[in-house]
């Protein structure tokens, strides 16, 4: 019997987690992973063919009206990992398709069938078309900006050559001309002022809570719809502004307001790097052994490279890359933010020249598929990017690297699917047999409990080796001190900088040496006694709570338990208990005041909006035309500045105080990678980490540049409370319009979870909560969360929170679902 039936995942961007059962006409030959288009409602949308039947338990199905591509858009593996993705974190499988599909492919239903074309951009472009492409899409931008007064017949003629509806010919020939068509489309160039790339300028919790202010005014709603969509990640100016409707005048508004900053991602390399291989070291020799070995082997296996701050990690990755390409094989680099790894592109691009591709949401549509192609036909082998890159289209894959793999942007938030990008390369190592290397001067204790545990293999880099010498030559880790911010306030010092940070800046200077001066802002306002050091924590979850204004009241993030604001110290009973705030500008003022003229380079959402910025700023600094950099976790991402002898640490405790029970793993996290930018060259580095904590186990391990240190404390915090690895964890997300609904459901979920884990021997061992989520309020609903903990609690707490809820994602590998790395794994 023929197979007359498909099941269909529907990209209509509806929230809907199934297929949809439609019949295949006679004489159409259809596989899966087909595109095609369909019937949906009164319009026509794309759907992608899962499984093809003989039979259908559906009555009368609707008919599938054409085939978009003549061969698969997806294969048999890529098919198996999406309905993997959308089974782990509980989200819609035509969301989990699109994760795979071409840049640009329709996710919303037309009037028209016919407008839909082929997915698979298969014709090479020339730069001449490419640069066209790219001019439309600023075309689109700038017409829609004009005034309708000024929308005069060639302002309607170029919007309707932007939207593809009027070719070239055509618009020259309405217009009077070629010539008369250049000029319009270089006055049009001319007024688009973007031409490049927009992010968001702050956390997305904080960029929600700037929404949440914007919704009166037809420009505030623009602008709200602009902040909601670049919560998902960067993107091109005119394509953010074609999908959110917002003005050019809407985006200058949020970039003086400090929410969003523009910037170019050149598709090109931003720095220079050798061509020639480095001589390896023994240490990196043996690691990159044990990857070409797996490379070569019928099944591949997971590796985590534990490598400190200046190893040369890099060099591992790039020895295993040139074995995969050797094979014939293809190789996908992650990185945890494409706009800060130029370094990273770079090396890649210099080993391996005309093999790298680049994918990040930055790209305009016309380059993003333009790079799609070049990787699916073949043409390159090497794949660059942020999370997305981890679903290109690769072919032979052989090898999968995640650089940095403890960052936090490995993990989606929004929109769906919520997943996590190093639990995906785990799960495509052991279901499509690819090796997949991890690498990590910190890392996440979860991947370490793995790889200590047999799980993963781990290799170690022990040595930190010179990154500016013509060899690989180990160097000493940087001195790092410690300073009592106690004992600088009870010695009268009232400066933001203790009396040895600001000898050290001094004796730099003085030589002619470079500075860098890092200030965490992410941390939580939590209340710290500036006489002992310690923070008001929860009696239950051993995390500090959080001060709430107006009111002002403590209360616990994850368990909900509130208390009045202590007027003395619970621990030492001093009275001098307060929030800390301090920011870049006041940090940048204060060196100015103490140091006169010194050239200061600030690294921050204000300095970084103007496209381009990143890397003119990193240029600047590593050129040694900036003698200082102030800036915040940016600039202890990766960055290799070998001119760099002292690093500061303004205030260690923002992140230590986070409502948070990975605040420690993430203290000591940011305080090696900050340790790791000085002392890269021959000059040496010191670095001082001030803080009014200075026994806690994660400052002391930092400052030690010894991972066991803050390992074996973490991990027995965590068996002692149940905490990932020891147990899984998921959040569920109850948000409503006004606080009294949140609250009642949030109550009302917690009531059923309760009675579902009594009932049966489930997989639930805690309901906890609820408690406010972060941010409390976001667009318009009020926000309670409920975390639930055991072995399985997707499975145990019927995922969805009794339907009142939504399965969010966590840091963690697993998001929505708590679940780890594969099946072991969870947070």
């Amino acid at each position: 019997m023929t197979d007359r039936y498909a099941q269909i995942a529907v990209l209509n961007g509806s929230p809907q987690h199934g297929t949809f059962t439609y019949t295949v006409p006679e004489g159409l030959l259809v596989r899966r992973g087909m595109s095609v288009v369909v019937p949906w409602r009164t319009r026509w949308a794309i759907g992608l063919i899962l499984e093809v039947a003989s039979r259908s338990e559906v009555d009368e199905p609707r008919q599938i009206e054409r085939i978009l591509d003549p061969l698969p858009l997806l294969t048999r593996r890529q098919l198996e990992l999406a309905e993997w993705i959308a089974s782990h974190y509980l989200a819609p499988i035509a969301a989990c398709v699109m994760l795979f599909l071409p840049p640009g492919t329709p996710s919303r239903a037309r009037a028209s069938g016919s407008t839909f074309r082929p997915l698979v951009p298969s014709i090479p472009r020339t730069p001449k078309r490419l640069e066209l492409d790219i001019t439309r899409d600023r075309l689109r931008a700038v017409v829609a900006d004009w005034p309708r007064s000024k929308k005069s017949r060639p302002a309607a003629l170029l919007s309707r050559l932007a939207d593809g509806h009027l070719s070239e010919a055509e618009a020259a020939r309405e217009l009077g001309g070629r010539r008369a068509l250049d000029t319009w489309l270089g006055a049009t160039a001319m007024a688009s002022r973007e031409g490049g790339q927009v992010r968001l300028a702050v956390d997305p919790d904080e960029a929600r809570l700037a929404a949440d202010a914007l919704r009166r005014t037809a420009s505030e709603r623009r602008q709200l719809s602009m902040l909601r969509l670049l919560e998902s990640g960067e993107l091109d100016e005119a394509e953010a502004r074609r999908r959110s409707g917002a003005t050019a005048s809407d985006i200058e508004f949020l970039v003086k307001a400090g929410h969003l900053r523009r910037f170019r991602q050149s598709m090109e390399a931003a720095l220079p790097a050798p061509a020639e291989a480095l001589p390896l070291t023994d240490e990196q020799q043996v690691a990159a052994d044990a990857v070409i070995r797996s490379i070569a082997a019928p099944e591949g296996e997971t590796f985590l490279l534990h490598g400190v701050t200046g190893s040369g990690k890099t060099e591992v990755y790039l020895a295993a890359t040139q074995r995969a390409l050797a094979a014939g094989g293809g190789v996908i680099v992650l990185v945890p933010e494409i706009a800060l790894a130029p370094q990273t592109i770079s090396r890649f691009e210099a080993r391996f020249p005309g093999q790298v591709a680049v994918r990040h949401s930055g790209l305009s549509r016309s380059e993003a598929r333009e790079q799609w192609r070049q990787v699916h036909a073949g043409e390159k082998r090497i794949l660059i990017g942020a999370r997305s890159a981890l679903f290109g289209p690769v072919r032979d894959l052989a090898l999968v690297v995640v650089d940095e793999e403890h960052e936090w942007t490995y993990k989606q938030q929004d929109p769906q699917p919520r997943y996590h990008a190093a639990a995906v390369a785990c799960e495509m190592s052991r279901s499509w047999g690819v090796t997949t290397l991890f690498g990590s001067a910190t890392p996440d204790v979860v991947s370490m409990a793995r790889a200590r545990s047999g799980q993963d293999r781990l290799l170690h880099l022990r040595d930190r080796v010179q990154s500016d010498a013509l060899a690989a030559i180990p160097i000493p880790q940087p001195t790092v001190d410690v300073v009592d911010m106690r004992e600088e306030l009870a010695a009268g010092v009232r400066s933001v900088f203790s009396r040895e940070l600001d000898t050290a800046i001094s004796d730099a200077l003085s030589r002619d040496e470079q500075v860098l001066l890092f200030l965490n802002r992410r941390g939580m306002s939590a209340l710290v006694c500036r006489a002992c050091g310690e923070a008001v924590e929860c009696g239950r979850c051993s995390v500090a709570m959080t001060l709430h204004r107006p009111g002002p009241f403590l209360q616990c993030h994850e368990c909900g338990e509130r208390r009045p604001t202590p007027a003395r110290c619970p621990s030492c009973f001093d009275e001098r208990v307060g929030a800390m705030s301090f920011g870049t500008a006041q940090l940048e003022a204060e060196v100015r005041r103490r140091w006169g003229d010194v050239p200061i380079t600030r690294w921050d959402r204000d300095t970084t909006s103007a496209s381009g910025s990143h890397e003119a700023l990193l240029r600047e600094f590593a050129a040694g035309r900036s003698r200082v950099l102030v800036g915040t976790q940016m600039i202890a991402k990766g960055l290799d500045l070998p001119r760099v002898t002292v690093a500061g640490v303004v205030n260690a405790d923002l992140s230590l105080r986070e409502s948070d029970y990975r605040a420690p793993e993430r203290t000591f996290q940011l305080l090696s990678q900050v340790a790791g930018r000085a002392g890269r060259g021959a000059l040496g580095g010191r670095v001082i980490i001030q803080t009014y904590s200075p026994d806690h186990f994660a400052v002391a391990a930092a400052a030690a540049h010894d991972y066991d240190a803050f390992y074996g404390p973490e991990m027995r915090m965590r068996a002692e409370l149940d905490y990932p690895p020891y147990g899984r964890l998921a959040r569920l997300t109850v948000a409503r319009s006004t606080i009294d609904e949140a609250d009642a459901e949030a109550a009302r979920v917690v009531r059923e979870l309760t009675s579902l884990r009594d009932r049966t021997a489930g997989a639930v061992a805690d309901v906890i909560g609820p408690a406010p989520a972060n941010p409390a309020r976001r667009r318009s609903q009020w926000r309670r969360q409920i975390l639930l903990k055991g072995d399985d609690p997707v499975a145990g707490g019927g995922g969805g929170g009794g339907g009142g809820g939504r399965v969010v994602g966590g840091r963690g590998r697993g998001g929505g679902g708590g679940g780890g790395r594969g099946a072991a794994r969870a947070r």
